[in-house]
């Protein structure tokens, strides 16, 4: 997985994020490994492997033979909503929250090598987009591959 951005989805309100979450990819195992440790869902369950999946597809097509996607209207993407894989917020904000509350008041071996403050502002990040949108029952994804 090379990037990740984060998608939200409410009621058919779909937002993929512009940032790139470098730091959560990069580390992504270790913080599996303390999710584990701190009894939450593993950070790797929320992500979606759609555009990977597309990127393989289309490699497969020769480029003569290629046309363009149409894209999709409500995603801009050549995929729709109901091709990606949605989690509750509800449930991301668990884990977010347990691995930053963790990261600001330990250094874990798990991500031992990692830039801190980098990797704590990619977990607020998510956070932040997250929270105002938890009540209202939105879903949320780590895009993979954009």
């Amino acid at each position: 997985m090379s990037a990740m951005r984060l998608a939200t989805l409410e009621q058919r309100h779909f937002l993929l994020h512009n940032a790139t979450l470098q730091p959560l990819v990069e580390h992504m195992n270790g913080l599996d490994v303390l999710c584990k440790t701190l009894g939450v869902t593993p950070l790797s369950r929320f992500v979606d492997l759609t555009a990977l999946e597309f990127q393989e597809a289309a490699s497969l097509i020769p480029a003569a033979e290629a046309t363009p996607l149409p894209l999709d209207p409500e995603t801009g993407l050549p995929w729709s909503i109901e091709d990606m894989a949605w989690y509750p917020i509800s449930t991301g904000m668990t884990t977010l929250e347990a691995l930053s509350g963790h990261l600001q008041r330990n250094r874990p071996r798990e991500v031992s090598g990692a830039n801190h403050r980098q990797l704590l502002e990619a977990l607020t990040f998510c956070e932040d987009q997250l929270r105002p949108l938890e009540s209202e029952g939105a879903q949320f994804h780590l895009a993979a591959g954009q």
